[in-house]
């Protein structure tokens, strides 16, 4: 019982570190509440839907394949289109106020419907998702979801088929979007308090860059190092993604996640981390 209890407030406990140290920073920085206090109330909103979840009380992580998942994040992304944007860019779609990083929020549970997806339905079906998926991302454009987005789905659909013939072909098909996503990168400026965050850590002082790394560092750690023993590798892809986003705000005015102002990276984590801490308590 004590282990249960333990599990079940895994995604808080990875997640706090990131956030709050986020906030301290923005607080540090002079930055208006209204904006790293979003951060902090979706981190509180998203922890206790996603203990109920865990803990049982709502059944809504199933580890069967559900294709409306699909649909749905399919058509979000489309609608990322419909929606203005900024410099050219559209990766937002708005309700009131509050605009949603689509992608963000979606991306790591498309990779673990997909991997379901792949083990029904076989590759082609999986192929074609992942493309129309690939395409829409570079039409945002948008390098670093991409990036993190297609290299797991490279590696999850090749190491399903022994034939040669199409690992070169996923590959190929894959890579052209990625490359021309980082030769044609956006124009979108920095933003102090959401990709250049750590800089702000940097002014505090080492010991808050070292703190503020290590916390970022800690995100995909569970996905990669300790999978749930019959889901090792959706939750291995899903870590890869991460790593991905992250290392890629090193080479692109990329949102910095969790840290970061911003409530779709926080959003988009707790739904994996949610599944992950499930999926460790059912194993």
């Amino acid at each position: 019982m004590k282990k249960l209890r333990l599990l079940n407030f895994i995604p808080l406990i990875i997640t706090i570190p990131a956030i709050t140290i986020g906030a301290i920073a923005m607080y540090h920085s002079k930055i208006s509440i209204f904006i790293w206090a979003q951060n902090v109330a979706c981190l509180v909103i998203t922890g206790l839907i996603s203990y109920f979840v865990v803990s049982n009380k709502f059944k809504i992580i199933r580890n069967k394949f559900n294709g409306i998942i699909i649909l749905i994040s399919l058509l979000l992304l489309i609608l990322t289109f419909m929606s203005p944007g900024m410099n050219g860019v559209h990766r937002w779609v708005s309700i009131g106020i509050i605009k949603f990083n689509v992608s963000m929020i979606v991306l790591p549970i498309i990779i673990i419907e997909l991997w379901k997806l792949s083990q029904i339905k076989g590759l082609r079906f999986t192929i074609f998702i992942t493309m129309t998926i690939s395409i829409l991302l570079a039409i945002q454009p948008d390098a670093s979801q991409l990036t993190g987005f297609a290299i797991p789905m490279m590696i999850m659909l090749c190491s399903n088929t022994d034939k040669k013939s199409l690992r070169t072909f996923i590959l190929g098909i894959l890579s052209i979007p990625i490359v021309l996503s980082w030769v044609f990168l956006d124009s979108l400026p920095a933003v102090a308090y959401v990709e250049r965050i750590v800089s702000l850590l940097a002014n505090m002082g080492l010991m808050w860059l070292i703190l503020g790394l290590i916390s970022l560092a800690i995100l995909p750690i569970p996905f990669i190092l300790f999978p749930p023993k019959n889901l090792k590798l959706p939750s291995i892809y899903v870590g890869l993604y991460f790593i991905i986003i992250l290392i890629s705000t090193l080479f692109g005015n990329f949102p910095i996640p969790l840290m970061g102002y911003g409530i779709s990276p926080i959003i988009g984590y707790f739904i994996p981390i949610t599944w992950y801490t499930q999926s460790k308590i059912n194993s």
